[in-house]
């Protein structure tokens, strides 16, 4: 049957959107409408032939359940947050630092740096306030040139938090894992961190560990500019030919 045929064009250690399995299954069936793809999926899912995880997000294996991202900041980062926090309750902010990310490198980070990104009208304040707090180490929206110029020891860095950004509903000043995969490869300070051929074990090693919100992620790189790439990443990560 050409549905088999299909399935057999799909790995199993790789997650699909809608659109992704409509092309598979329509590269065997030239004729296949949207109404009958529809149905069809109604049935593979019923089968338990194909599961949905997600809100568009589709595996051919059925999943094990994944832990939830959780960052564990240092105390440096803890007691900046709680500053925040307690000067300015209504801000919205996130937190993230370099070393972080030594959970997903091949080759660590020994130096680390702690970003701020808030809301664009008051990120400048933020600076500022920053700035009587911890002199000399704070950098504003550096590029990284500045960044490498201008970078020191327990170095803050204060940026935009861009709209579309995906938040933690729980802990709304802790970073998300959908965030990370997004910023290491946007945000020119952060990727300054670390090697950019680290990226692809990055993308590997996250999907691997945690559950990732694919939409999420996919919309926050839309936003940035960066979803082709990205796009690229994931299907490494997913072991897509």
């Amino acid at each position: 049957m050409w549905t088999d045929q299909a399935l057999q064009k799909l790995s199993n250690n790789t997650a699909y959107c809608r659109d992704d399995l409509f092309r598979v299954f329509r590269s065997e069936k030239q004729d296949l409408s949207d109404a009958a793809f529809r149905w069809t999926l109604y049935n593979l899912l019923q089968e338990k032939r194909i599961f949905k995880i997600d809100y568009d997000t589709y595996v051919t294996v059925k999943p094990h359940s994944l832990p939830i991202y959780r960052p564990y900041y240092s105390v440096k980062a803890k007691a900046l947050m709680g500053m925040l926090e307690e000067k300015y309750p209504d801000l919205n902010f996130v937190i993230f630092e370099s070393t972080l990310l030594n959970e997903f490198l091949n080759h660590q980070i020994a130096q680390n740096t702690i970003y701020v990104q808030a809301e664009k009208d008051v990120s400048s304040y933020i600076f500022d306030t920053l700035q009587e707090e911890y002199k000399g180490r704070v950098l504003y929206r550096p590029g990284k040139t500045d960044f490498d110029r201008y970078w020191t020891q327990d170095c803050i860095v204060v940026l935009d938090l861009i709209s579309q950004t995906p938040l933690s509903q729980e802990e709304p000043h802790e970073i998300t894992i959908e965030k990370i995969l997004v910023d290491i490869v946007a945000e020119k300070s952060i990727a300054a961190t670390f090697s950019p051929a680290e990226v692809p074990f990055v993308y590997e090693n996250v999907i691997r560990s945690y559950q990732v919100n694919r939409r999420k992620v996919q919309r926050y790189a839309g936003r940035r500019g960066k979803l082709s790439l990205i796009e690229k990443y994931e299907k490494y990560a997913g072991g897509v030919d």
